[in-house]
Formats: structure tokens, C-alpha cells, sequence
């Protein structure tokens, strides 16, 4: 009998893709498919189960984790990732964190499930890690999208655009996501040959405008503000609108995020994309891996990409 091994071989492409050709997901491309799906007609492939190989002292379980503030964005991309896991003949347990200590408690109750892989939707601190762990963000061991990347493109632009003073909001919650994109925003400046001042960086929770109203009673003059997600975003916009300084007028605004909510936005945000659909995709590639025990690849380094909207205009 044709096993998912057998087609993914034939077609000479990977288990995921094999998964998300028959489960009918998007992401995958047409010459993928043709192969995919002649593979599967040639070796007449009926579905069987996915986790055959493993040990059987696992669950047939996929336990998921997601931080609060991430959830909006990712939830479009869920159903697609449920029948991809579906198709493995696998069940998709859900959680969410939205504080370290939740993380820490809510990956305590996946353990006691013993699931066959633990999928963890951003920063996750290395102590916690287990055998089957996949982390999905920052940090050596995980499917690593390029923070530093993303706010050295933002600064870049807002400099591009004239701005000189920036302010960028870091989130105290993701101490290592912050440091990456602190990073990113130093070597911006510093290819500029411009000083970096301490005073424009404000730390605060996601979606808490207390860090904001901070900057704003320094009397401190920014041009541009730089927040990691579309929320905080829509909380600047509307503080700022209360002390009556104009978006983008008086202050450009940009996000590193670009979900669903930067275009609902009054203006709509200019934005670096998080590549939340390349991200799902790489952890199903893992996923694979770990259901057939096969060896880890190197961790990809995936990159976002600017998009640019109304809510960035020239300097004064």
C-alpha cells in the first residue's frame, strides 16, 4: 500500500505539501500540485494514518500555543492549518498565553496531554523547550523570522522619508523579540551616522497606552512612531488624535505587523508584513519532521516586506 512517503517522493516534494495539496490549502505551487496530485493517481494513495511511525507512547495529538495579542492575525490562517493537521490524521489541541507565566503554565498542561509535537506561536524561553517543540518566532531553535531585519527596513524608510526623530514602542512581554528589533533599530541609525537617543524608546504591554502618554509628557519631540503590532498602532492613533496631533501630518506611524486591521485603519497603516503564512507553512515542513523522525534542517530565516499606505508622509 502507497504511503505519503511514497508520494511525497514521486512528486519530489515534501510531506507538508502533500498534506496541503490534498487538503486543498492555498500556498502551494501549481507545478507542486500537478505532481502531487499525479503522484497520487499514479500510486493510487488513499490516506492512511499519518502518525504510524511514531512511538506509541504519544498521543495523537498537536498541541498548539498562542500568545493573546498574536491570536487576531493568526485566526485567518487557523481552519487551513486544521485540516492540514486533520489530514495527518491528528487532532489539533488549541491553547493561549498571554503573559510568560501563562506560557509556562499553559505548556505544563500540554505536557500532561503528551502530544507528538508541541507548536509554540512566537518567543518561547529555551528552559522550556522540549524534544518536540517547535517554536515559531525568535531565537535559535525556532522557525526564525528576522525581527531585526523588519525594524532596520521600518527605520530605514521613516529615514528615507526624512524623519530624524523616531520613537519605537517595544513590548516588555517579549523581552527577546525587543532586543532583536532594539537591534535592528540601532543599525539604522548608526548606517545613517545618527546618534541614538534612549529617551525615544518606550517599553509598555501590549495594547496599554500608559508608555505613550510617558513619551508625550516628556515633551520630547518624535516625528514618527515605530510599534510592533497593528493594535498598538490603533491605540497611538487615537491618543494621538486626543492630544490633537495629526496622523501621519505631525507624526507618521508604522507597524511590523500588517494584519487584517492595518487597512481598517484610519489612515491605513504603512507597514513591514510578518510572513504569518510562510511561518504556517514552515511548521508544518517541521511538523513532517518530527512525525517521520527525520532530522531537523537548519532553521529557516524568513523576512517581511514593506508595504506602504497613508500612514507615512515627509517630514516637516
Amino acid at each position: 500500500m502507497a504511503t505519503i512517503t511514497d508520494v511525497s517522493r514521486l512528486a519530489k516534494v515534501s510531506k507538508a505539501t502533500v498534506s496541503r495539496v490534498l487538503t486543498g490549502s492555498r500556498g502551494v505551487r501549481e507545478e507542486s500540485r500537478e505532481a502531487v496530485l499525479k503522484a497520487v493517481e499514479s500510486l493510487n494513495y488513499r490516506p492512511n494514518i499519518f502518525a504510524q511511525s511514531l512511538a506509541r507512547e504519544y498521543s495523537n495529538q498537536v498541541a498548539v500555543l498562542i500568545r493573546d495579542a498574536d491570536a487576531g492575525q493568526l485566526s485567518a490562517y487557523l481552519p487551513q492549518f486544521t485540516r492540514a493537521i486533520q489530514a495527518m490524521e491528528l487532532e489539533l489541541v488549541i491553547g493561549f498565553a498571554s503573559q510568560s507565566e501563562q506560557l509556562a503554565e499553559q505548556l505544563e498542561r500540554f505536557s500532561q496531554l503528551n502530544p507528538v509535537a508541541t507548536i509554540v506561536f512566537g518567543p518561547c524561553p529555551e528552559q522550556m523547550l522540549g524534544p518536540r517543540t517547535i517554536v515559531i518566532g525568535a531565537g535559535e531553535q525556532s522557525i526564525r523570522y528576522d525581527y531585526t531585519f523588519a525594524c532596520e527596513s521600518a527605520l530605514r524608510y521613516l529615514l528615507s522619508q526624512g524623519h530624524r526623530q523616531v520613537a519605537i514602542w517595544l513590548d516588555d512581554d517579549e523581552e527577546q523579540v525587543s532586543e532583536e528589533l532594539l537591534a535592528g533599530y540601532r543599525q539604522a541609525l548608526q548606517n545613517q551616522s545618527l546618534p541614538f537617543n534612549r529617551e525615544l524608546v518606550i517599553h509598555g504591554q501590549h495594547g496599554s497606552e500608559q508608555s505613550l502618554l510617558e513619551l508625550l509628557n516628556r515633551y520630547l519631540p518624535f516625528t514618527a512612531l515605530l510599534v510592533r503590532r497593528d493594535g498598538d498602532a490603533a491605540v497611538a492613533i487615537r491618543l494621538l488624535r486626543e492630544f490633537n496631533i495629526a496622523v501621519p501630518g505631525e507624526v507618521s506611524l508604522m507597524s511590523l505587523e500588517d494584519s487584517p486591521l492595518a487597512v481598517q485603519l484610519s489612515p491605513p497603516l504603512t507597514c513591514i508584513h510578518y510572513p504569518i503564512a510562510e511561518l504556517f507553512d514552515a511548521a508544518l515542513d517541521k511538523l513532517a519532521q518530527v512525525l517521520h523522525k527525520q532530522a531537523h534542517h537548519d532553521n529557516a530565516l524568513l523576512r517581511g516586506r514593506l508595504v506602504i499606505r497613508q500612514s507615512v508622509s515627509k517630514a516637516n
